[in-house]
């Protein structure tokens, strides 16, 4: 799991707060892509993480909000086969 250095934040003019962490590259891995989406305004998100754990810390970095407005599918490396 990529480990984050340090998280820079910035305040706007507009009162909005923008976190913007640093992620160390040296312990990323490939993993699986998760996708989360949002059954209230049809948004689709990919990530990339090693387990669900890791995806939806990504995705609370995010700061989305409504979780119950959101479902998570995963992208398996296998998938079904063509007309048999």
């Amino acid at each position: 799991m990529a480990k984050i250095k340090n998280t820079k934040v910035i305040k706007k003019e507009n009162g909005d707060t923008l976190y913007v962490p640093e992620f160390d590259t040296d312990t990323l891995e490939s993993g699986n892509i998760y996708m989360f989406h949002n059954k209230v305004w049809n948004i689709n998100l990919k990530i990339q993480a090693v387990g669900l754990n890791q995806a939806m810390q990504k995705f609370d970095l995010c700061c989305f909000g409504q979780r119950t407005e959101w479902e998570i599918y995963l992208k398996i490396e296998h998938q079904p086969a063509g007309e048999q």
